[in-house]
């Protein structure tokens, strides 16, 4: 552990460099060169209970996906899965080829009832056999410091790895209302640094909001870097149990904070399930608290927040051979076709899992 920089990750994310980050995740390595994974998390953790000015107590309330109806609604849908993956096991059919498959997030990967999910379109395919342990509503620092995903991948010894996880984190319980403001910030990015990006209208949008980001933002992006860095450590350097499998990321997509019910005849429901969900909350009501009310930056915000996202997802992809990231950020083209603020509909998680299943099969056959 390097106590000078993580306080420098969380004080001045923006003078936080890649030489600091690699020297302190080096700072964990043992002199067996094992990582030691548990400590750096359970120091990655308080960093993010410092962004937030949480104590354990209040983390462990806001972060429990198995709480209330939502937990109700977790544990019913993923003990169906499991019953179903249990059953496609045991009934293997001798000359057909499977792709084994553990899936480990957030409600991307199992949004309980009404939408089908990735995992959902995904189970679609009969040489897939998907072991998912992902509930709605959980926090990429819950996972990764409970640690379940390492038991199963010993147990289901998956040939892929599906995680989803960081949207939880940033958004619940009005949180992303601590990384943005109407004070003037200090800009991050110049055109030189977004010259990759093709549209410009998205380039624009990213330039638009960064007055209004806050540091706690680039520092969260740099914990999330950390944690996921960490747990493919543990996966890839720290065993040759895993060296054969392949970890797929993904960064989400650039959502509409809206208030109020959305509604299509296709998705009768929706506006019920708006309701019940008070869609609103996560993204619409920490921007008005903010006092953020154009829609073109609220909108240039959260495309900024999400370009952050993948752009650390696609760097972590860099420094793993066996890491591939899905960006899914240009499917959603307009906000009907969101289901609430956080969540697409199923037509457009169907082409997500489209993404997938390509680089899945595409990998796969490379390795037969």
């Amino acid at each position: 552990m390097n106590k000078p920089l993580l306080e420098k990750m969380l004080q001045n994310p923006l003078d936080f460099n890649s030489v600091d980050f690699a020297t302190l995740i080096d700072s964990y390595k043992s002199q067996n060169n094992k990582f030691d994974v548990q400590q750096s998390l359970n120091d990655f953790r308080e960093c993010i209970r410092h962004i937030y000015d949480l104590n354990e107590v209040r983390l462990r309330e806001t972060s429990n996906a198995n709480l209330g109806i939502l937990g109700k609604l977790n544990r019913r849908s993923t003990k169906i899965r499991q019953k179903r993956y249990f059953k496609r096991v045991e009934n293997q059919k001798p000359d057909m080829k499977y792709i084994k498959i553990y899936a480990e997030g957030d409600s991307w990967f199992l949004f309980p009832t009404f939408v089908k999910d990735i995992i959902d379109w995904l189970e679609r395919n009969e040489n897939y056999l998907i072991f998912s342990d992902a509930y709605g509503g959980d926090w990429i620092t819950n996972i990764l410091y409970e640690g379940q995903y390492v038991e199963a991948l010993t147990i289901h010894s998956p040939d892929v790895f599906l995680i989803s996880g960081g949207g939880n984190d940033l958004v619940g319980n009005e949180r992303m209302a601590v990384m943005v403001s109407t004070d003037k910030q200090k800009l991050k990015h110049t055109q030189q640094s977004l010259v990759n990006i093709k549209d410009e209208y998205q380039k624009n949008q990213i330039l638009l909001a960064q007055k209004y980001i806050t540091k706690e933002f680039y520092s969260f992006i740099w914990i999330m870097k950390a944690q996921y860095t960490m747990i493919f450590n543990g996966i890839y350097n720290n065993t040759n149990k895993f060296k054969d499998m392949i970890s797929i990321t993904h960064g989400y997509a650039y959502p509409y904070p809206k208030k109020g019910l959305n509604f299509s005849w296709k998705y009768p429901l929706q506006p019920i399930v708006n309701s019940f969900l008070k869609s609103g909350k996560w993204l619409f009501r920490p921007l008005m608290i903010k006092g953020i009310h154009d829609e073109e930056i609220q909108h240039a915000i959260m495309t900024t927040l999400i370009y952050e996202y993948n752009e650390m997802l696609r760097d972590i992809e860099s420094n793993f051979e066996n890491v591939y990231h899905v960006d899914c950020s240009d499917i959603p083209k307009a906000q009907e076709d969101w289901y609430d603020e956080l969540h697409l509909k199923s037509d457009k998680y169907k082409v997500v899992a489209s993404r997938y299943s390509e680089l899945i099969n595409s990998k796969m056959t490379k390795r037969r």
